[in-house]
């Protein structure tokens, strides 16, 4: 196994920072998503494999190794972390020389490296700009970049989407595919569905620094529909309310002025239904209005399931 877990928990002081964890990704390429919202143990998890904290309890295993000040593995994997402090006045090509030399290239190979990586994320024409010209997306190509000068087998990054416009984040998305269409292993964290969706067909899903979940995307949200989810149905309150309670998903309704509010389970079984009603004209609707669509509601109905 590429990765494997054995109960691995990680503590900051007196906070438990990701509880006992177990689980294991092959060897070879793909793309395995880490879903959870802001301070779910993301982050957490993915300093232990890029052997940047070793575990407080339990095993962490990399390439059949511990990661923790080990060469070995690290010269073997990549590692963008979040955030972006990159200096505003230094040269991108002069900053991933010094990588470079950082992560043991030199000469020729260093050269080859630098001009083959600026080649893969699109940035060989403007890797002389300072980063202090650079867009958010030209930065983060860039620190994508630095990660793949030594062909790592195993890449993580974490939460690299943030900030970015959607062209720019597709752009990135369709890097991240090509490299595991390669042969490189890639684990990314987000703290949005729709983005770990379009990359991956695996997810491990976490929340409180517990991996609550691990399967398809299928899988996943199916787990996440039973989380009952709450509409506002504006438009003539007392015919949306007769149309609602007729529906097997609805788990609960109050009326409110010219509104109903309506919780659902399923919300991907309704809304179609929903739409049709509206379209055939059989149902005053003018609006609707999702009032509790975030992880962290989501997250603590799974807790609840899960405890």
């Amino acid at each position: 196994m590429m990765i494997a877990l054995d109960r691995a928990s990680l503590r900051y002081g007196p906070i438990l920072g990701l509880s006992p964890t177990s689980f294991e990704l092959p060897d070879g390429g793909g793309i395995t998503g880490l879903l959870g919202p802001n301070g779910a143990g993301k982050s957490s998890l993915l300093q232990l494999l890029s052997g940047l904290l070793p575990p407080s309890g339990g095993e962490v295993r990399v390439f059949g190794q511990a990661p923790f000040r080990n060469p070995s593995v690290l010269a073997r994997l990549g590692l963008v972390p979040e955030g972006d402090r990159l200096p505003a006045g230094l040269r991108a090509d002069r900053w991933l020389r010094m990588m470079g030399e950082l992560s043991g290239l030199s000469g020729q190979g260093l050269k080859a490296a630098e001009g083959r990586v600026l080649e893969v994320v699109g940035m060989a024409d403007r890797g002389h700009l300072p980063f202090g010209r650079m867009s958010k997306g030209m930065r983060q190509r860039i620190r994508l970049a630095q990660s793949l000068l030594h062909e790592p087998e195993l890449l993580i990054l974490d939460e690299p989407f943030n900030g970015l416009d959607p062209e720019a984040r597709l752009t990135l998305m369709a890097l991240l595919r090509d490299l595991a269409g390669r042969g490189t292993r890639i684990l990314v964290s987000s703290h949005i569905l729709g983005e770990i969706a379009q990359l991956t067909d695996r997810i491990l899903l976490l929340f409180r620094g517990r991996l609550l979940a691990e399967g398809s995307v299928s899988e996943i949200r199916q787990l996440l529909d039973r989380h009952p989810v709450e509409l506002r149905l504006s438009g003539e309150a007392q015919a949306l309310a007769r149309w609602a309670v007729e529906q097997p998903e609805l788990a609960a309704l109050r009326i409110e002025e010219r509104a109903v509010v309506i919780s659902v389970r399923s919300p991907r079984d309704i809304l179609p239904r929903l739409q049709r009603a509206v379209v055939a004209g059989e149902l005053p609707l003018r609006a609707m209005d999702p009032l509790d669509l975030n992880l962290d509601a989501v997250f603590q109905y799974l807790t609840k399931d899960h405890a």
